[in-house]
């Protein structure tokens, strides 16, 4: 079979987290039987889809890092003309942000400042996945579409579990990003978290008219 082709061999009926339950729970010697997982038939089948590759989907998430930081860009002008100057901003997680403001303001301001920050990459993927079928503006551009393994649509708790993801592959020197390298679906780990696959769609076919001869 095609390397490219879509395969699902690692995702089974149960899930990725049903499994992780699973395991969690052997671990505590917890009783197994009262647990009752549903199984779910996966949507699609094999040599459906082709997966993306990893240089396109690294290019798509560069531009949608330019997006997010012209879209910061504006809301630190907009700050600025309502006397709200950002001195200092550093996001290095969900729940570790610097953030220093000139003037003297209530510690509920700046920390409702720290969690839009915190969360503003994950609401750009999330509006983004829900309102545009899969795709982000940069995945568009490449020709992407991520799509969900159980369902025909992405739902939008899927499309921010999926934003929210991206902070959990981005810790540990990306090493969230760098299991697609050897994962036989190519999924990331916020692509496991989401239950996702991230596919190239099609080029689209432009007809040719064929003009009629003139007599």
């Amino acid at each position: 079979m095609n390397r490219e082709c879509y395969k699902l061999n690692f995702i089974k009926n149960n899930g990725y987290f049903s499994r992780i339950k699973t395991r969690l729970l052997l671990i505590y010697n917890l009783n197994l039987e009262i647990m009752n997982f549903k199984s779910r038939p996966e949507l699609h089948h094999d040599n459906e889809f082709i997966l993306a590759t990893l240089r396109r989907r690294y290019v798509a998430y560069l531009i949608d890092t330019a997006i997010i930081s012209i879209i910061l860009a504006f809301i630190y002008f907009w700050l600025g003309k309502h006397n709200l100057n950002i001195t200092k901003l550093n996001v290095h997680g969900l729940f570790n942000v610097e953030l220093e403001m000139s003037g003297t303001h209530s510690a509920l301001l700046i920390l409702l400042f720290k969690f839009m920050f915190a969360l503003l990459p994950a609401i750009y993927f999330a509006i983004s996945f829900y309102f545009w079928k899969g795709q982000t503006i940069g995945k568009h551009l490449l020709r992407l579409r991520v799509v969900s393994l159980y369902h025909e649509h992405i739902g939008f708790w899927q499309s921010f579990d999926r934003g929210l993801g991206y902070y959990a592959s981005t810790a540990e020197f990306f090493i969230g990003f760098v299991q697609a390298a050897w994962n036989p679906n190519r999924m990331a780990l916020h692509d496991k978290m989401a239950e996702t696959i991230v596919i190239i769609l099609p080029k689209k076919q432009v007809p040719v008219q064929q003009g009629t001869d003139k007599k």
